[in-house]
Formats: structure tokens, C-alpha cells, sequence
């Protein structure tokens, strides 16, 4: 079931809509469907594979096992299904880590680490690697009402965690698919409804246990190994080691008002300027952002917003005049913190995989030119084609910013935006999706400063995710994975 576009959308709670086709309208994001290159493993462990599982409580899942490694590789980008890892480890303690860490090393294999399998471009499941699969870790997320601190295993998934920390009336900034993990979302950046009043996932860590390439546990931390901390914060998944655990400082949650203002789809240079004109004098605790929409059915132009509650009507208000143009539709609930989740969820705690291809793009400021050319972008997407395409922008700004750009990897602290395009092509639209997400990133090059790692894509230089943090990246990889153990996609 999909929401349908020539209708605004109901702010009900629905069941049974994907996240993305309720949230946005009935679009699908926009992900990769280049394939990235195998793993290099030079070494076969041939019947060592044995040893290994005889000696952790978890499973070793090889090709020959059939069905159950078919199942146990499966990612949510399903566009990666088909790749082939040498196996998949799944633990079930940190000492599975350590001895599966050992393995790969003594016999030359790479390390995909796996929690929520959200990557955009499937590296935790590349052909030729070890996926290690995390999600048997023990603990899932412990919320302490002392310290105010919740402590979660890194496959734990972003709708478990606000749940946990939800009854003490406090969240982490995260993400709003439910079924991503905390740690991915968190190693790099993590952008979200609340970042604007507390920030990125990134910013709420306080410290992180890993397992190293040499088989060391470590802590990072403030205190403890802050190289690797600063890495960890921004840096990407899969880079350094592999984390075991995560502490996460918690804010105070309250109810919210949901806004959502339609507009025409030719207003999109409007909507996007006037967007960026209300945010800039809006409160930190008001978020915003906006989604354009091509495709079969009706185009879409919309503007989502959240907001203290009680302030919707003022805020709807606060666009309108900022925009200069009348809503074809307005809408204002105001939602408890968990009814809110569920709602950015796309009505469920669960999200099914699908395929997609996407890719992103972070702006500078919002100028007219840069509006122009975001619409003229989307624009470009074929109109004969049966499948949507999505530019989604989400801001950056507020507290964002508290953070200095060489503070933590995550380096974009100053800009405006962060723009995924995103598709859900048909199965003889693939080539096209990809077309049109480079045709995209051409059109706003002149106001692109890089990318967000998290929105991963094949073939793209870590400078355009790392920018000026790239150097200092590289130094921390060099110290603590020296042998290139652990793969993510990216090579620096």
C-alpha cells in the first residue's frame, strides 16, 4: 500500500506503509545500484572455517549452507542480495568478536561488520568478505536513570532504542527508519528530526567499546584512546575496528506538534528558499524539512515540520509568510514522543528492505541559485519512467553547529542542508535511477561542498564525505588498522 499523492497526506497513524512512501508521500528513496568491487582475500581458510565455529557460541554460515547463509547475507538495500561473502560469523558475545577478528586476520580476509544492514551501498555483505554479524549481541539498549546515559549493542535499531530511553521521558537524537541500527547511524553522524535542538547521533556518544583489528578491547572515549573516539564520531562504520557497545547521553523529550504544508510543484525554488529563510530565525527546538517528488503519478511539493507543542498553528504561519505562497493544504497534530517516532517511522516499528538507489549531495547555503538547481535536478528525472524519484532535504544548523567542523570526523557543521536523492526503480528503470543521481549531483555541483557517509555510494572519493577531516582520518586507520583488516566500502 502507498499513500496517494493527489491527496494530502492523512496525520492519522497508519500500519502497513513503508516508512518512506508514508513520510514522504509515496516516493522511495534514492540508493546506489553500482555494485561495489569484491573484497580482496587472498588467503583461503578452507576447513579452518571449522575451527572457528567450534570454538564460538555463535554460527559460522558458509555458501554451502544454502538457504540459511542466502538469509543470513540478505541486507535492506535488496539491489545487494546477490553478493557472495566467503561467510557470515554471527556472534553472540564480545569474545566471538575477538576470536572471529583473529580468524579473519590469520587468513587475510576482510571484515564487513554488520548491525542494522542499512548500508546504501550493501558493504556489509560484500562478496569475498567476512560479514560479521552483530546483531546476536547480547544487551540490546539499557537505559540508566542515574546518569541519564543509555547503553546499547550496535545492531540495536533506532525504534528499540527510543522505546528504552522513552519511558524516563528522554531520547538520543537519532534517524527515523526504525530498523537501522544505532551503531552505523552513529559512526556516521547520524541526522535526525532532533538534531537541530540536540544534535547529531554522534554527538551524544560518550564512549564506545571495540574489538581492534590486533584482537585489543578497547575504550574510547574522552579520556580513553581520543583519537579513536574523535574517528568514531563521524568517521563511518567499518573503518577502525569493530564496536561492540555504545554509550549515549539522553535529552529531555515532551510532546510535539506535526505540521505539514503542501504546495504546488512548481514552487519549488520558493519552498526550498523560503525553508531555509524560516529556519534561520526559527527556535532550535522547530525542525523542518522538505520533499520534492517526480514521477507516474502527481508530483509532489511538500514542507514537514515538528515543533513544541501547542506552537503548530504559529509555525505553520511562520512558513507560509517565509515561503510568500498559499499552502494548497495545511495539517497540524500534536503527537505524544513515541506516537511521533512511530509516525517518522511510517507508521510502524518495523521497515521492510527493499531496492533502491541513492546518493547525496550537502549544501551550502541556500541560495535562489541553489534552489534552482535542486528543482532543475529533480526535474530530470524521466517522466515516461514508472517509478518515483525523491530529493529530500533535511537541515543541518542549530545545534548542529555547536560542534566545531574539526571536533569530530563528521566535518559539516557550517552548511545548510544535506540532499539524498533517492529511487525505488522498477527493475528496467536501474540504469536510468543511476543516471539520474549523477545527472543530480552535476546540477548542483557549483553548491555542493561534499557528502554525508551514511548515504554511501559507489565509487566516490572519501574526500567528498570526509572533506578537510580526510588527513587526520587516515592517520587514526593507519594506527589502529595499519593491515586494512576492516572494509566499509570506502578506501583511505
Amino acid at each position: 500500500m502507498t499513500t496517494n499523492r493527489s491527496r494530502p497526506l492523512d496525520l492519522s497513524l497508519h500500519r502497513g506503509v513503508s516508512r518512506q512512501a508514508f513520510l514522504r508521500g509515496a516516493f522511495s528513496m534514492l540508493a546506489t545500484g553500482a555494485v561495489l568491487g569484491t573484497a580482496r582475500a587472498a588467503a583461503d581458510p578452507g576447513a579452518g572455517w571449522g575451527g572457528l565455529a567450534s570454538s564460538i557460541g555463535g554460527r559460522v554460515l558458509l555458501p554451502g549452507n544454502g538457504p540459511q547463509f542466502s538469509t543470513g547475507k540478505q541486507v535492506f538495500n535488496s539491489f545487494y542480495n546477490s553478493s557472495n561473502p566467503a561467510a557470515v560469523v554471527a556472534v553472540s558475545s564480545q569474545a566471538d568478536v575477538q576470536k572471529a577478528v583473529a580468524f579473519a586476520a590469520a587468513n587475510n580476509l576482510k571484515i564487513s561488520p554488520r548491525g542494522g544492514g542499512h548500508s546504501y551501498v550493501g558493504a556489509s555483505s560484500t562478496s569475498g568478505t567476512m560479514v560479521l554479524d552483530l546483531r546476536g549481541l547480547p544487551g540490546g539498549a539499557n537505559f540508566d536513570g542515574g546518569s541519564g546515559n543509555v547503553t546499547v549493542t550496535p545492531a540495536t535499531n533506532l525504534y528499540a532504542v527510543q522505546q528504552a530511553c522513552a519511558s524516563a521521558g528522554r531520547a538520543v537524537p537519532v534517524g527515523t527508519c526504525p530498523t537501522v541500527g544505532i551503531g552505523g547511524l552513529a559512526l556516521g553522524g547520524g541526522i535526525g528530526a532532533d538534531a537541530r535542538h540536540a544534535g547529531l547521533t554522534c554527538d551524544a556518544l560518550r564512549s564506545a567499546t571495540v574489538v581492534l583489528p590486533s584482537g585489543d578491547v578497547v575504550t574510547a572515549s574522552a579520556n580513553d584512546n581520543p583519537d579513536l573516539f574523535w574517528a568514531l564520531r563521524g568517521g563511518g562504520g567499518g573503518n577502525f575496528g569493530v564496536t561492540t557497545s555504545m554509550t549515549f547521553a539522553t535529552s529531555a523529550t515532551g510532546d510535539r506538534d506535526l505540521v505539514r504544508l503542501d504546495f504546488p510543484p512548481s514552487s519549488a525554488v520558493q519552498v526550498l528558499t523560503g525553508w531555509q529563510s524560516w529556519l534561520a530565525g526559527a527556535d532550535r527546538d522547530t525542525w523542518g524539512m522538505v520533499d520534492l517528488s517526480v514521477g507516474s503519478s502527481q508530483a509532489n511539493c511538500h514542507l514537514l515540520a515538528t515543533c513544541p507543542a501547542g506552537t503548530g498553528s504559529d509555525v505553520a504561519g511562520a512558513i507560509k509568510s517565509a515561503v510568500g505562497l498559499a499552502p494548497s493544504a495545511v495539517q497540524n497534530r500534536t503527537l505524544s514522543h513515541m506516537e511521533l517516532v512511530t509516525y517518522l517511522a511510517g507508521g510502524s516499528s518495523t521497515s521492510s528492505p527493499r531496492a533502491f538507489v541513492a546518493g547525496s549531495d550537502v549544501i551550502g547555503p541556500m541560495t535562489s541559485a541553489a534552489a534552482h538547481a535542486i528543482a532543475t535536478a529533480i526535474g530530470q528525472w524521466p517522466a515516461a519512467g514508472a517509478g518515483k524519484a525523491s530529493a529530500l532535504v533535511d537541515p543541518l544548523g542549530g545545534a548542529v553547529t555547536d560542534v566545531a567542523p574539526a571536533d569530530t570526523a563528521f566535518p559539516w557543521r557550517t552548511q545548510s542542508a544535506v540532499l539524498q536523492w533517492y529511487v525505488e526503480p522498477a527493475s528496467n528503470e536501474v540504469a536510468a535511477a543511476n543516471n539520474w543521481v549523477s545527472a543530480a549531483h552535476r546540477a548542483v555541483q557549483p553548491f555542493s561542498v561534499g557528502a554525508y557517509v551514511n548515504y554511501l555510494e559507489a565509487n566516490t572519493p572519501p574526500a567528498r564525505y570526509y572533506g578537510s577531516n580526510l588527513s587526520r582520518l587516515a592517520t587514526v586507520r593507519q594506527k589502529y588498522d595499519p593491515n586494512r583488516v576492516m572494509f566499509s566500502g570506502l578506501n583511505f
